[in-house]
C-alpha cells in the first residue's frame, strides 16, 4: 500500500493557498477621498467648511449587478452522469489488469522515502525508471499522481499540472480523488495568474464533483473573474462563498469590497468594510470605510468612523489626521479639528509644512480663535512657495482692524507673487491704507486692482469716494 503522507501535504498546502490566496485589490481611495485640494484653494477666498471638507465631485451612483451573473458554472453546464462513471470506474478497478503491482508500490513508497531523505529530484528520477507502456491503468495513474507531488515540492508548477492531468487521463483512480486534483489544478493555475484557465477548471470540477458547496470554489470564481474584470461574476460567487462559509473571511471581504468600489456600489463596499471593521478590525479597514462614507455623502458616519478609528490609534499618517480635522471643519467642530491638528504637528505624525499649518490656522478662524490663528498662518505663509497664504493672514488682520498689520502682510503677498487673483490684494490692500489714513497709497493700490476685471468696478468706488472726500476737504 502507497504511504499517503506526500499526497496529505500537497493536499493542506494547496488548501491553506487557496485560502488565503488574494491577488491585492487595493481600493481605488483616488476616486473616494475627499480631495485635499480644497486646502489649497486661493488664499484670497475666506475659509468655509465647504473649502476644508467637501469632496471635489458628487457621489457616484450605486450600480447594481446584472440580473444575469449567477455564481457557478455558466447556466445549463454539461452534468457528469455519476451513476455511469461510477459503474464503469469500479469496473476498471476491479480489473484484475489495472491490479496495483507490488513492486510499482514500493517505487512509490521508495520515492517518498527518496523525498523526505535526498529531496523530490531524487524522489523523481527514481520514478522514472518506470517504464509506463509496461504500466497499467492504475499504476500510470498512481505514479503521475505522485509525481503530481513530488513536482510540487520542487515548485514547478507546470510539470505538476501536467503529472495530475496525465493521471486524471487514465479514468481509473477513485472519483473522489480526480475530484482533488481537478481542484487542485485550478488552484495551481490560479497561483500562475492564468486566471481564464483556473476558471475553465473549475468548471470542471464541478462537472465531476458532487460537492457543489464548496466555499473555496466560489472565491476562487470570484478572483479569477475580478483579474479579468469580470465584476458581476466577480460579486456573485465570492458572495456565494461567504454565504457557504457561514462566518467571515478576511480575504473574501476585502476582494468583495474592491469590487463593489470599482462597481461603484458604495453602499454595498460599506456593507463589506463593516463587517470587516467588525470582524478583524484593522486601521485600513477603518479608513477604507471613512472614505467609503465620505463618498456616499454620509459625512455623520464617515465622521463617526474616524472618530473611533482615531481614538484606537489608527489614524497615524498624516492625510489621515488632516481628513479627519477636515470633517469635523464640515461638522462645524473647529475646536476638535485644531486640537488633531496641533496634536499631529507636536508628535511629528503632521509635517509642518503649509497645506498643514493652513489648516491649523483656518480652524482656528473657524472657532473666531484669530489670536491662535496667526502663529500657524505666518508660519505657514512663510514657508509657502508663493504669497497666497499672505494674502490669508492680511485678511485675518483686517477682521481684527490691524490695518497696518493687514498692509504688511499683504504687501509681503505682492512681493512674494504667485498670486491667485492680484487684483483682489491690490483692493484689499487699498482698503487697510484707506483705513490707517494713508490715502495716497489706498488709490494708488486701488488704482492696480481697477486693472484687473474682478475688481474694476469695486477699485472706481474706492478712487471716487476718495477724490469725494479730498474735494469736500479741500
Amino acid at each position: 500500500m502507497i504511504r499517503t503522507n506526500c499526497s496529505r501535504c500537497l493536499s493542506l498546502s494547496l488548501v491553506a493557498f487557496g485560502t488565503t490566496f488574494f491577488i491585492c485589490a487595493t481600493l481605488p481611495i483616488a476616486a473616494i477621498a475627499q480631495d485635499e485640494v480644497a486646502a489649497d484653494a486661493g488664499a484670497d477666498k475666506t475659509v468655509s467648511k465647504q473649502e476644508e471638507a467637501l469632496p471635489d465631485a458628487p457621489p457616484a451612483p450605486d450600480v447594481e449587478v446584472s440580473p444575469d451573473a449567477k455564481p457557478g458554472p455558466p447556466t445549463g453546464s454539461e452534468k457528469a452522469d455519476f451513476a455511469t462513471l461510477k459503474f464503469v470506474r469500479m469496473g476498471r478497478q476491479l480489473d484484475p489488469k489495472n491490479k496495483l503491482n507490488t513492486r510499482i508500490s514500493r517505487y512509490m513508497n521508495a520515492a517518498i522515502d527518496k523525498q523526505d531523505e535526498g529531496g523530490p529530484e531524487e524522489a523523481i528520477r527514481l520514478l522514472k525508471k518506470l517504464n509506463p507502456k509496461r504500466l497499467n491503468r492504475m499504476e500510470r495513474a498512481s505514479v503521475a499522481r505522485v509525481e503530481a507531488l513530488l513536482f510540487y515540492a520542487t515548485g514547478d508548477m507546470d510539470k505538476t499540472i501536467d503529472a495530475f492531468r496525465r493521471s486524471l487521463r487514465e479514468e481509473t483512480l477513485p472519483l473522489d480523488s480526480e475530484a482533488m486534483m481537478r481542484f487542485q489544478i485550478a488552484q495551481l493555475l490560479a497561483g500562475k495568474y492564468q486566471w481564464q484557465a483556473a476558471i475553465d477548471a473549475i468548471y470542471e470540477w464541478f462537472r465531476y464533483t458532487e460537492d457543489e458547496e464548496n466555499a473555496l470554489a466560489y472565491y476562487l470564481l470570484g478572483i479569477a473573474n475580478f483579474q479579468l474584470g469580470n465584476l458581476d461574476l466577480a460579486i456573485v460567487n465570492t458572495e456565494k462563498a461567504l454565504e457557504i462559509a457561514g462566518q467571515p473571511n478576511q480575504g473574501w471581504l476585502q476582494l468583495l469590497a474592491a469590487v463593489y468600489v470599482q462597481k461603484l456600489n458604495y453602499r454595498k463596499a460599506a456593507g463589506a468594510l463593516e463587517r470587516l471593521v467588525i470582524n478583524f478590525p484593522k486601521k485600513q479597514y477603518w479608513v477604507q470605510l471613512g472614505l467609503v462614507y465620505g463618498a456616499m455623502d454620509n459625512y455623520q458616519e464617515q465622521l463617526a468612523v474616524q472618530q473611533v478609528a482615531y481614538q484606537q490609534g489608527f489614524l497615524t499618517e498624516e492625510a489621515d489626521l488632516r481628513r479627519l480635522a477636515r470633517s469635523y471643519l464640515y461638522a462645524d467642530l473647529p475646536y476638535p479639528a485644531a486640537r488633531v491638528l496641533e496634536s499631529g504637528l507636536a508628535d511629528g505624525s503632521i509635517e509642518s509644512a503649509a497645506k498643514s499649518l493652513e489648516l491649523l490656522a483656518n480652524s482656528w478662524i473657524a472657532a473666531r480663535e484669530y489670536e491662535k490663528s496667526l502663529p500657524p498662518l505666518v508660519e505657514a505663509a512663510t514657508v509657502s512657495p508663493d504669497g497666497n497664504l499672505f494674502v490669508r493672514l492680511g485678511q485675518v488682520f483686517l477682521q481684527r482692524e490691524n490695518w497696518a498689520g493687514a498692509a504688511e502682510r499683504l504687501e509681503d503677498a505682492r512681493e512674494k507673487g504667485g498670486l491667485t487673483n492680484p487684483g483682489n490684494v491690490s483692493l484689499l490692500l487699498g482698503i487697510a491704507y484707506y483705513n490707517n489714513n494713508q490715502l495716497f497709497l489706498a488709490k494708488s493700490s486701488f488704482i492696480d486692482a481697477a486693472e484687473h476685471e474682478k475688481t474694476k468696478e469695486d477699485a472706481e468706488r474706492w478712487i471716487d469716494h476718495i477724490e469725494t472726500e479730498a474735494n469736500s476737504t479741500s
